[in-house]
């Protein structure tokens, strides 16, 4: 029985409460007063400890509170002076798997038989232990010397954690108040490790998002500092100064190197000065030839030349002169190997990834104007009527007489020259149309981006004479290259790729609409070791061998068919040439995102400069509810609505109105500018 007046303790909610008893309500249960100020029922055999004739239940309710909380104050402040890692210390040595009640554990440390008060602050102090003792039913139990040192080495990370939260939490909020000028990031003092950690963290959020690792962890640090744009792991580390407004996220994300390690150009510099390969005996002296390239004006990696004879009997010899990127690059070097994990160069608006270092890319293994090259010539003979006579290939040392652009070789072939060169490679696509090949001109769009951030955007002529030139004088290389690889059984990397699913319509000028409509219908291309036709192409074989300084596929082809005209084995066997194209498969899939990603987020960004502004369209296609719209200046496809009362088929044109641009989401809102407001 617990008479009036006695302080009890008992468990509430895990808590231990104080209370005065009032009195007794019936037997085993009596009315108390808490802590907290409220009077309840408790069954005496809920009571931990008990202290009579504390205080006269008729007292004040304040005084009563007041002197319950001056017990519980007492309590806490014993509680918190009790070294518990002493006392396990202490018992430890003697008998650590010994199980010890309260009270045993109480008589050890005060000495003699405890008070209430001593009872409760040890049990206080024992309850809130999660390092030294464990309860079992009313006994407690030492944990062991190893449990203990690592529960100590946790608590330690975590109260380091949390000291660091207090600092990194206010430096995060300034940060994104107060960018750091000119790049550069102040760290806190004694700090500077947990910030470089915590803007790791940021960084894998804002390249993987919710499947970073860390990704709760920087939800909860953003919310603490008071951030929640959703772009906000993305925006601090422009302010940290660590990424540029426009810093491109795949290249991080693929982990893409854009650089050469300094080994690797010393051993591409010390390549490109060598003699050997222009000394080869075995090349065949093409110097006379009057070759020459058509490129982009800021093409630097140069890898295929043209040249042009006339034969007796009104034949010619077409010659496509390849970079002999093989005679400098030898097969499992270090800089075989560098290119083989690049795959392939990448060229983007604002930055150009090469496949191999500068001094060969650019300078040896390019077909610079003015300068001897070791090259591989494809030399194609055809007679007066267009027919195909003679096929060679050769290691040729060559001289490119001029370098021309695209502008510039259209001029020159206006003017009348390489006609017959031109003529020809019409005549080879119309031979290829007639075999199937789908014919879609589609232009091309230039996106360039200088050193000061200007975008340039440059349409091109979708079918002009020096693209069809070029393009089909490549075409030939790759097919007499598929066809010889096919013919000796080699191992060799095809090109080919299935029929459309429905016939598409060939065109000779560019028709947006019908353009649109025959992507629906083509199938993707695919690279494999079987031969196989490629409709898109109209031709049986197919392997690209134009492209080795920038293409790793097409430098293999190159080494595998200098080996066979050489009389040698392959290169490559089957097995091998598998191997190799599997690691290929990833880099060549990440470069084109990259390029995809990267054009389309400039093309947006030079939208976003002309926010607000009218610009034309082209309908593509119609939805119930909306057109999809190509804009003319750049190509870019994306939803326009209705024009109201105005239906307008594929095909026609559209004045709209550019009203939402988020170049990061590869959003663009257009709105048709309505008759009424057509400023033509």
């Amino acid at each position: 029985m617990i008479p009036p007046g006695t302080l009890v303790e008992f468990l509430q909610a895990k808590r231990v409460v104080l209370a005065l008893c009032l009195r007794q309500d019936k037997p085993g249960r009596v009315f108390v007063r808490t802590d907290e100020g409220r009077e309840e029922k408790l069954l005496e055999d809920k009571v931990l400890f008990s202290v009579p004739g504390f205080l006269d239940p008729a007292s004040p309710h304040e005084l009563i509170d007041a002197a319950l909380r001056r017990a519980g104050r007492e309590r806490e402040d014993l509680a918190a002076t009790i070294p518990l890692a002493d006392l396990w210390a202490l018992l430890h040595e003697d008998n650590p798997t010994e199980p010890w009640s309260l009270t045993g554990l109480a008589e050890i440390y005060f000495g003699g038989a405890p008070e209430p008060v001593q009872l409760s602050a040890l049990y206080r102090a024992l309850e809130s232990d999660r390092v030294f003792f464990t309860r079992k039913a009313e006994s407690y139990l030492l944990r062991g010397r190893a449990q203990v040192e690592e529960t100590l080495q946790r608590l330690q990370v975590e109260a380091n954690r949390l000291k660091e939260r207090e600092v990194l939490t206010p430096w995060l909020s300034n940060l994104w108040q107060k960018p750091s000028p000119n790049g550069g990031v102040a760290f806190p003092e004694g700090f500077e490790d947990a910030c470089r950690r915590a803007l790791t963290w940021i960084r894998e959020v804002s390249l993987q998002g919710v499947e970073a690792r860390r990704f709760k962890d920087v939800q909860a640090l953003l919310k603490e500092a008071g951030i929640s744009r959703k772009d906000a792991p993305f925006q601090i580390m422009v302010k940290a100064g660590l990424w540029s407004e426009h810093e491109n996220l795949l290249l991080h994300r693929f982990r893409t190197s854009t650089d050469f390690s300094d080994e690797l150009l010393t051993e591409a510099r010390r390549l490109a000065d060598q003699a050997e390969p222009l000394a080869d005996p075995s090349r065949r002296d093409l110097r006379h030839l009057e070759c020459f390239t058509i490129d982009d004006v800021f093409t630097t990696e140069i890898d295929d030349a043209l040249s042009l004879e006339e034969l007796p009997g009104g034949g010619i010899r077409v010659g496509i002169h390849i970079a002999d990127a093989a005679a400098y690059v030898a097969p499992e070097t270090p800089l075989d190997l560098e290119a083989r994990c690049r795959a392939t160069a990448i060229y983007l608006p604002d930055l150009k990834v090469r496949m191999l270092p500068p001094p060969l890319a650019d300078e040896a293994c390019s077909l610079v104007a003015g300068q001897d090259r070791p090259a591989f010539s494809f030399l194609v003979e055809y007679d007066q009527d267009d027919q195909q006579t003679r096929v060679e290939m050769v290691p040729s040392t060559i001289h490119v007489r001029e370098r021309l652009s695209y502008e510039s070789a259209d001029e020159a072939l206006q003017a009348g020259r390489w006609q017959r060169l031109l003529t020809l490679a019409r005549a080879l696509r119309d031979r290829r149309r007639a075999e199937g090949a789908v014919t879609v001109p589609f232009p091309r769009v230039n996106v360039r981006v200088d050193s000061q951030g200007r975008i340039d955007i440059e349409r091109e002529a979708a079918n002009a004479p020096s693209q069809v030139l070029v393009s089909e004088m490549a075409v030939l290389a790759n097919r007499v290259a598929g066809e010889f690889l096919a013919e000796k059984g080699a191992a060799a990397l095809f090109r080919s790729q299935e029929a459309p699913d429905k016939p598409i319509e060939d065109a000779e000028e560019y028709d947006p609409a019908r353009a649109y409509a025959a992507r629906r219908f083509m199938r993707k291309g695919t690279l494999g070791m079987t031969p196989a036709r490629h409709h898109g192409l109209g031709l049986d074989y197919y392997s690209q061998v134009t492209s080795p300084i920038r293409r790793y596929g097409d430098l293999l082809m190159q080494r595998q068919l200098k080996a066979l005209l050489a009389g040698q084995p392959p290169l490559y066997d089957p097995a091998q040439l598998e191997e190799l194209l599997a690691a290929l498969r990833q880099p060549l899939e990440q470069s084109d995102a990259l390029e995809r990603d990267r054009r389309t987020y400039w093309i947006l960004r030079y939208l976003e400069e002309r926010l607000w502004q009218e610009t034309d369209a082209v309908v593509v296609a119609n939805h119930p509810d909306k057109h999809i719209v190509q804009l003319c200046d750049c190509l870019f496809e994306t939803e326009c609505a209705h024009v109201p009362g105005h239906p307008l088929p594929p095909g026609s044109r559209i004045p709209v109105r550019i009203e939402l641009v988020w170049p990061r989401d590869n959003v663009v809102r257009v709105s048709p500018v309505g008759p009424e407001e057509d400023p033509d």
